[in-house]
């Protein structure tokens, strides 16, 4: 599918930045298994990963739909720490975690049948 291509390259670009938000201070957990990410760091996630997706051929309002998914699912599965360690390594040209490129997918998939 080629909106996830271009969608997934989108996420995967946005975690070169990532390391940058390492000064952010990480909230309590909120719930189980769960630690919340900063707002700000949120914020930028959405915004950087929005900007990076290709508006000729994913609307920005689906792109929107699709970064907002896709920074609700890492949070769930990654601890904010994971989460800036990851950008770090990617950043580095190491590759994305297992599982990290269906998520991505799932999301792509979950707002394009709406």
């Amino acid at each position: 599918m080629r909106v996830s291509t271009n969608v997934l390259s989108a996420s995967l670009g946005f975690f070169t930045l990532v390391s940058s938000l390492a000064f952010v201070p990480a909230h309590k957990a909120i719930a189980e298994n769960t630690t919340p990410y900063p707002a700000e760091a949120v914020d930028i996630f959405t915004k950087t990963c929005v900007a990076q997706g290709d508006s000729k051929k994913v609307p920005t309002e689906v792109m929107e739909q699709i970064c907002t998914c896709n920074i609700r699912e890492i949070e769930k599965t990654y601890s904010f720490e994971e989460f800036t360690t990851i950008g770090t390594d990617l950043g580095e040209g190491k590759p994305a975690p297992a599982g990290f490129k269906e998520m991505v997918e799932g999301c792509v998939a979950e707002v394009l049948k709406k």
